[in-house]
């Protein structure tokens, strides 16, 4: 079984507790898991119990495996600073593991992870207003969407990209929305490398770990397709897919 990890990079003092006990804050990053209140934090030869997660000092959200260098959390111990401050002078930053009080997500229990290769390098869907609409064509689908102008200007006089999966199998719309997937609801939540993203998915996919039904078609196409949109997650099983600008 994997352990969750994370980079130690920080440690500083809180003022004490009403019951007059320590308060030291742990700064992580690169995190593969999100710790929680009562887990069991090991740092070098220390069992550290978590007694709290700030929550708002993410950068970003991470969960799952593997998730490197995209965020920061803070958590906090009881226990003096002055005793944890040598575990954050390591020259290469401290590695940390943790003991979950609760059931960790199925990835960390096999070594037959699903890789991820990204499909849009230079495009996306629009972040806010996505209007994703899905055509059936014979073993042809097309989603159509508005694309992301701020990130990539070419798009700023295209109002509308479709992009045309064909020899489609099967296709599926599945509620999962961004704060779902951070949350653990997506079964890729930190596989993935990141959030809004179209990726095609080789390995085990785990299809059966989201109930949605699929949406059969005439193709046969195997291909896994998985594009997080703003509102929703677009699943293809398709040969390929090619991209379209329509003004």
């Amino acid at each position: 079984m994997h352990e969750p990890k994370g980079r130690l990079t920080d440690i500083f003092s809180l003022p004490t507790d009403g019951s007059g006990q320590p308060q030291s804050v742990l700064m992580l990053d690169q995190l593969t898991h999100v710790p929680e209140i009562g887990d069991v934090l090991q740092v070098a030869d220390r069992n550290l119990s978590i007694a709290q997660v700030d929550r708002q000092r993410m950068r970003s959200c991470l969960t799952g495996w593997p998730l490197i260098g995209l965020g920061s959390i803070a958590v906090l111990v009881n226990e003096p600073t002055e005793e944890l401050k040598p575990l954050a002078r390591h020259p290469n930053r401290l590695w940390v593991t943790w003991k979950p009080k609760a059931d960790l997500p199925w990835h960390f229990k096999t070594d037959d992870l699903p890789k991820f290769i990204r499909l849009n390098e230079d495009w996306n869907a629009h972040p806010n207003d996505v209007g994703l609409r899905l055509e059936e064509r014979g073993d042809e689908l097309i989603a159509r969407m508005k694309p992301n102008p701020y990130a990539y200007r070419q798009y700023e006089n295209i109002p509308e990209i479709a992009v045309s999966f064909v020899n489609c199998s099967k296709y599926r719309v599945t509620s999962v929305n961004d704060e779902g997937w951070y949350s653990g609801q997506c079964r890729f939540s930190g596989l993935a490398p990141e959030w809004g993203e179209f990726y095609e998915i080789s390995g085990n996919t785990q299809d059966n770990m989201n109930s949605t039904p699929w949406i059969k078609m005439e193709g046969v196409g195997a291909k896994h397709f998985h594009f997080y949109l703003k509102d929703e997650t677009l699943e293809i099983k398709a040969q390929d897919w090619v991209l379209k600008s329509e003004s």
